[in-house]
């Protein structure tokens, strides 16, 4: 079970670190080896769900326009939207940012404590900044 949970952890760390996955938003995006924190994940989800949800008031407007329907009032589905960001973000990509992190700040001051320099990473691991 921990095993699996490593991999979907390296998965997700992956696609964290792509630059294009973070678009207009990179310069949010922390060093690998800081934690995503509260105030900044909560800045992202609002940026999206601001953004999207008031794409989606335009669409609904659109469709309420001929009469089918009810148009919700404009705040609903941008809160609505940054509530579902929030939430499936600290279930996932924040969570497995978050432990990749912790275990990156672990790693850096055991060796800096110990005076031995990290080992080098395998091609298939992450590296440290």
């Amino acid at each position: 079970m921990q095993n699996r949970s490593f991999r979907a952890d390296d998965r997700l760390n992956q696609m964290n670190d792509r630059d294009d996955m973070w678009g207009p938003l990179l310069f949010l995006r922390p060093q690998r080896r800081q934690l995503l924190t509260l105030p900044r994940v909560l800045f992202i989800c609002g940026a999206l769900g601001l953004f999207y949800g008031m794409l989606g008031n335009v669409i609904i407007a659109l469709l309420t326009r001929t009469g089918i329907g009810y148009r919700p009032p404009l705040v609903v589905m941008p809160a609505l939207l940054t509530a579902m960001y929030f939430v499936c973000g600290q279930l996932s990509l924040v969570a497995a940012w978050n432990r990749r992190a912790r275990l990156m700040s672990r790693r850096i001051d055991w060796s800096e404590l110990t005076g031995r320099p990290l080992s080098q990473p395998r091609d298939d691991q992450e590296t440290a900044e």
